[in-house]
């Protein structure tokens, strides 16, 4: 049950990465945030792989590599926009649903099949869904999926959870054709490079309407205006969560199939609620953390009955 441990080690970082980018985002353009987190990361990996040395690398690798970095790109757009309008623990709790999806997924593109019993953490994840976006106002049972529909970031955190579920998959082929370190330092390299690239663009395209480009000054910036400070303090702490959660995450792969990996992973959820009610201040604590549990109690019976 090793994997389990390194899953709940996983679920802890989890967590704080999105609480990390939640407080990030009040004064980081999500576009920097991104790449600074991904880039520094990557740095931390392949350091470990310069002592570690480089896997033998499998065919599929390359494949695995450029799809699962494609569809982050979208995910991770996705989430930071949803963070920043959205109340955390309204928004997370939407990522209960990829081990649900990863149910079809996993068996498409690993051929990873769980017991149809996980159908009851099915329905306890529905539950709780409903459960997190009921409130007083809501006459007709059908409020709170409209609810959902409706809100944005609520709407677009589940589009997410369905983009996860596909990217995990190419997530354990990357592990399976390199290594737990190698495969996902090359990940975040595209995609930390495919962000600051978005943001270069957009900055480049503004700066070059109004006449006004600059690459670097004496007040401490570079990469086109990006200050400093946007790029290092983020980065690093970021870069420290994602890569503990990248190794234990990847560690649990090679032992356990990737629904079950990713059940135990959604732990975070609680974490999250929790730590965004008390926290930022955001309201209906008893709804909220009521509505995540059932969600990850779902998540918990998928892992119970394999």
């Amino acid at each position: 049950m090793f994997w389990a441990l390194f899953s709940g080690i996983g679920a802890c970082a989890n967590a704080a990465y999105f609480i990390a980018n939640k407080k990030f985002l009040q004064t980081v353009e999500p576009d920097i945030l991104a790449a600074s987190g991904f880039l520094f990361t990557s740095l931390f990996l392949l350091t470990i792989v310069t002592v570690r040395g480089i896997p033998t690398l499998g065919a599929d690798f390359f494949l695995a590599v450029f799809v699962t970095s494609a569809i982050n790109v979208v995910a991770t757009t996705l989430t930071l926009r949803a963070l920043k309008s959205t109340d955390i623990s309204l928004a997370v709790p939407m990522l209960s649903f990829t081990p649900l999806f990863l149910v079809v997924t996993a068996a498409l593109i690993l051929h990873e099949v769980p017991s149809f019993i996980g159908i009851a953490g099915i329905i306890t994840i529905v539950a709780g869904s409903y459960v997190l976006n009921t409130s007083a106002e809501h006459t007709n049972l059908l409020d709170p999926f409209r609810a959902m529909i409706s809100h944005p970031g609520i709407l677009s955190m589940f589009v997410v959870s369905f983009l996860y579920a596909i990217a995990i998959g190419f997530d354990k082929m990357v592990v399976l054709n390199s290594d737990v370190v190698f495969g996902s330092g090359v990940v975040f390299l595209v995609l930390g490079s495919a962000f600051l690239l978005i943001h270069l663009l957009k900055r480049l395209s503004t700066t070059v309407g109004t006449g006004t480009l600059s690459i670097s000054s004496a007040s401490g910036t570079g990469f086109i205006n990006i200050p400093l400070r946007d790029l290092l303090v983020p980065g690093i702490v970021i870069g420290v969560i994602i890569t503990i959660e990248a190794i234990t995450i990847n560690t649990a792969y090679l032992d356990q199939i990737a629904p079950y990996v990713i059940a135990i992973k959604r732990m975070s959820i609680l974490i999250t609620v929790l730590y965004g009610t008390l926290v930022f201040r955001e309201k209906d604590l008893f709804r909220r953390i009521s509505g995540a549990v059932l969600m990850v109690g779902g998540a918990i019976l998928i892992l119970l009955f394999p």
